[in-house]
């Protein structure tokens, strides 16, 4: 009944061929105005020995910025040249002085309260798409052509009837496509998250529907270690590890099990199909996976106590492992809750973790050493006053914080997304801030 069911739902989707490409029509870029403030956190810089007694400990400034999100969740991307992006909501939010000042892609169409997901393509290029129900079932694409310096933004019609959450991936290619050789590929998976994906090969037409599960009843098994690239761009075009395709450099990548399906996807880049995908040894990928500019494999995985981070510089042959642990009486709830970046030009890797301590919730932040082959946790930051109870984020809730964000900058400062008692304000519709707690944006000064 299932596969019947996934089959029909993907012969539903595939309406017209990946060649119905429309051209976008120009976004426009305005200023924008969002609350601006500055605050200190704690940062403990971890000395060389399992003890704390070399440890220091030290207030850091960050800029503080409210309403670039929507009610309850914001959304980070960082480009090389470090402008920083922010799609929680209806519009791709950036700034370019490190929160400073704000400019706002917005298409000519008013859009009231949406959720939005992007990344960074190759050569410079950004990809975004955004839902919002309540101005009229909008999905909305946006590009950025670095070549032509200009934003561009089309409707999608085409998606499930409540297209929550959106989650998007760039797979640099090549790639190739029904209609030729395709510089990278964006996949874009909606709710309900069955892994029952649209795809674009030019970053805005989203009509052409991917489904992993129903290819892989379809190709061969593919059984071999993670066949990665040394892709440089690939430091700055890792999703939100959320997401449920994980570029690999060279036009393939990995989907994990869906509602459909127990296995392991690869995509093959000749012919942008899915095949069930296993390890030479048995064991099957777990926890959260990317891939850094070298080539390298990143893996967090969950552990007694806090987290396991692994890098693997072999496809998965082998592992080094670092061992992370949670601040003392605090707890890992897990979930959306956490996320993470690597960026091996810059030999540094963050965790973002949304955790709980007591009765109230803790937004921690690790900072690791990641230039050699074996990551070392140099930095625990702990972001906000940490006195506000989100246990039951979600709706109807009135205090939300509904999945982590984080973003690396090419000098090597940190932003993320946190929650406490000094981010009211956060909800937004239609321009009009309605007073209630969710999420802001913090950027490390």
């Amino acid at each position: 009944m299932k596969r019947a069911f996934a089959v029909v739902v993907l012969g539903l989707l595939v309406i017209g061929p990946a060649s119905s490409q429309i051209p976008g029509a120009p976004a426009t870029v305005v200023a924008y105005e969002p609350p601006i403030s500055s605050a200190t956190f704690k940062v403990t810089a971890l000395g060389n020995s399992a003890s704390a007694r070399d440890d220091t400990t030290r207030r850091v400034k960050f800029r503080v910025i409210k309403r670039t999100g929507n009610c309850c969740e914001n959304y980070l991307t960082a480009s090389s040249r470090g402008r920083l992006f922010d799609i929680g909501g209806s519009y791709i939010n950036y700034t370019d002085d490190m929160g400073k000042t704000w400019d706002s892609v917005r298409p000519p169409a008013p859009l009231v309260n949406g959720e939005g997901t992007m990344a960074m393509g190759p050569d410079g290029d950004v990809l975004a798409i955004e839902w919002d129900p309540y101005s009229g079932d909008h999905l909305v694409a946006y590009k950025y052509d670095a070549e032509g310096e200009s934003w561009s933004y089309l409707e999608s019609p085409l998606h499930t009837p409540f297209y929550d959450r959106p989650w998007l991936s760039v797979v640099p290619g090549p790639i190739t496509t029904p209609t030729g050789e395709a510089e990278y590929v964006t996949f874009v998976d909606g709710y309900p998250h069955t892994g029952q994906l649209l795809y674009s090969a030019d970053g805005l037409t989203y009509l052409p529907a991917s489904s992993p599960f129903i290819d892989d009843e379809l190709e061969p098994a593919v059984e071999s270690w993670i066949p990665v690239k040394k892709t440089p761009e690939l430091d700055w075009m890792q999703p939100n590890t959320n997401s449920p395709i994980i570029p690999l450099g060279g036009g393939r990548a990995l989907a994990p099990p869906d509602s459909f399906g127990n296995t392991w996807s690869l995509l093959n880049p000749e012919t942008l199909r899915w095949a069930p995908f296993t390890l030479p040894d048995g064991e099957a990928p777990s926890g959260r996976l990317l891939v850094d500019g070298k080539g390298r494999i990143h893996n967090l995985r969950n552990a007694a106590g806090g987290f396991e981070y692994r890098i693997s510089t072999n496809g998965g042959r082998s592992w080094t492992s670092t061992a992370i642990a949670l601040p003392q009486d605090t707890t890992n709830v897990g979930g959306l809750l956490y996320d993470f970046r690597a960026n091996a030009k810059l030999g540094i890797a963050a965790v973002s973790l949304h955790a709980r301590r007591g009765n109230t919730d803790l937004d921690i932040l690790y900072k690791l050493d990641i230039r050699k082959n074996k990551a070392k946790v140099t930095h625990l930051y702990e972001i906000g006053k940490g006195d506000v109870d989100a246990s039951n984020s979600g709706p109807p809730a009135q205090i939300r914080f509904d999945f982590a964000t984080l973003a690396i900058l090419p000098d090597g400062k940190l932003a993320v997304s946190f929650l406490d008692s000094t981010t009211d304000g956060a909800m937004h519709l239609a321009e009009v801030a309605i007073n209630r707690l969710g999420p802001a944006l913090a950027i490390e000064l």
